[in-house]
């Protein structure tokens, strides 16, 4: 199956570094997957932490959009219960104006942040509880100029040419229900899978509403990969990445970067070895002769050609490395 190609930008922060390095690089490789060929570039919301420099992925998809000519540029995803509808379908029509079939609206579900970032962004008060599904509903209302929750309120610019892509992100059966009830695009995050992965995505495909924000399902696929000349290199060089995971799974403020071979003092020979070898596992880790292979199975296993690779390492120059041999030997 030929392969549509797209990177998550997570504009990791490796420890000693800033979040505006980060934020160069992400720029950087937007850059470079423009001229290189990647589909699309979408960027992670995180707040409160040292592990990510981006707490806005509409303005770095602003920016990006700006310094790019062909790729699609998207978030993933706004944290739905942090913003308003009306809000988040403002300026999703702004970009989607003014860079035409270029702008992806990835939305998500999760706080992104732990509790005292999520209050601070509710002006100390709790989150607005208003079911994410709902909001999705209201945003589609307003990107399609039909009536909302106020009479005669509307959502500038009116008439879009192009409307934008929408894609609702998830890990489960209940996010690929929703997605497909109102016919949006469903990006299924393998690197969290948890047992339920071609489940969900059937579900998605097999309950798809044609009638509803598009006519044709969208199913997209999150990996997490590493490439490197041999692959326990490549599996070393994710000890990082892979890190991260672990802390999120234990609702842990990621810490920024770590190099393997810190990661390897504090984790192996300890109780915690096991389940973060399971976490590393779910990494795709390679040569760049092999990665193709990989994802071509990846795309097999789910049936889509449309894959998101998500590379975190403490070596920019790694980085790269992994995205360059991905999309070179895609070809």
């Amino acid at each position: 199956m030929k392969l549509k190609l797209g990177i998550l930008d997570q504009s990791p922060v490796i420890s000693g570094g800033s979040a505006l390095t980060a934020l160069n690089n992400s720029i950087d490789l937007a850059v470079f997957a423009d001229e290189a060929g990647f589909h699309s570039i979408m960027y992670a919301e995180h707040h409160g932490v040292e592990a990510y420099g981006s707490s806005s992925p509409e303005l770095l998809a602003a920016v990006v959009l700006g310094k790019t000519k062909q790729i699609k540029v998207g978030t993933a995803g706004i944290m739905l219960r942090n913003y308003s509808a009306y809000k988040i379908a403002e300026w999703t029509k702004m970009l989607s104006s003014l860079y035409p079939e270029r702008f992806i609206l990835g939305l998500g579900k999760a706080p992104g942040g732990l509790k005292d970032a999520v209050q601070a962004l509710n002006s100390n008060k709790p989150p607005v509880l208003s079911n994410p599904e709902n909001k999705l509903a209201e945003i589609i209302r307003y990107i399609r100029d039909e009536e909302g929750t106020y009479d005669g309120l509307i959502a500038q610019p009116k008439n879009l040419l192009h409307l934008p892509e929408i894609i609702w992100l998830g890990s489960g059966t209940t996010s690929a229900e929703e997605a497909a009830k109102h016919g949006v695009g469903f990006s299924y995050a393998d690197f969290m899978r948890n047992g339920q992965e071609t489940e969900s995505t059937e579900t998605y495909l097999n309950e798809f509403n044609a009638t509803g924000y598009t006519n044709t399902a969208s199913l997209q696929i999150a990996v997490a990969a590493s490439v490197a000349s041999d692959p326990e290199e490549a599996r070393y060089n994710a000890y990082g990445m892979a890190y991260q995971f672990w802390q999120a799974r234990h609702l842990q403020a990621p810490d920024a970067l770590l190099p393997s071979e810190e990661v390897e003092k504090m984790i192996m020979g300890t109780e915690n070895e096991e389940e973060f070898l399971n976490i590393l596992d779910r990494i795709i880790t390679d040569t760049p002769e092999n990665i193709n292979g990989r994802l071509q199975e990846i795309s097999a296993k789910y049936n889509t050609g449309n894959i998101l690779v998500l590379c975190n390492m403490y070596s920019e120059e790694t980085r790269m490395h992994t995205y360059k041999s991905i999309i070179n030997h895609s070809r």
